[in-house]
């Protein structure tokens, strides 16, 4: 189980029955997964059982359900859906948008947290890495991290 959403989960591939196969896998194996998200579950594996369900508009409108559903476990600042720069690989990406919606505190070094600072912090390093920290009163707390 990934301790994080970030990156592909399905590529190479527009076939539904492909990505509502990869995309029932993911949300199965969320951490706390919502009690709708579990009859989404239930309701998509039953349907997958008809004869042309795959070619069906059913599957379509699972696709967008499972496309939803996904994206609740989004980490802060990510969205679930087709890279931006690759229409065949879906998964968890940083928003286009990050630096401008990002209102938080940047440092390039954790010691540059004030004593006592409480709100999200943006470690970014001198490679470029960047990992999000929420902070209260001066413990930290990583969210996410990339490399």
């Amino acid at each position: 189980m990934r301790s994080t959403n970030i990156g592909s989960v399905s590529e190479g591939t527009l076939r539904h029955e492909d990505l509502i196969s990869n995309f029932l896998w993911e949300l199965e194996h969320q951490k706390k997964i919502e009690p709708d998200h579990r009859t989404l579950i239930r309701e998509i594996r039953a349907s997958m059982k008809a004869d042309g369900y795959f070619d069906s508009e059913d599957a379509g409108y699972d696709l967008d359900a499972l496309f939803d559903a996904l994206d609740r476990y989004s980490p802060p600042y990510f969205y679930f859906g087709a890279n931006p720069g690759d229409g065949a690989s879906y998964g968890w990406w940083l928003s286009e948008f990050f630096e401008e919606d990002f209102e938080g505190l940047r440092v390039s070094d954790l010691s540059e947290i004030p004593k006592g600072h409480t709100g999200e912090v943006l470690h970014i390093n001198d490679h470029g890495n960047m990992s999000l920290y929420n902070v209260t009163r001066g413990r930290c707390r990583k969210v996410w991290g990339i490399v």
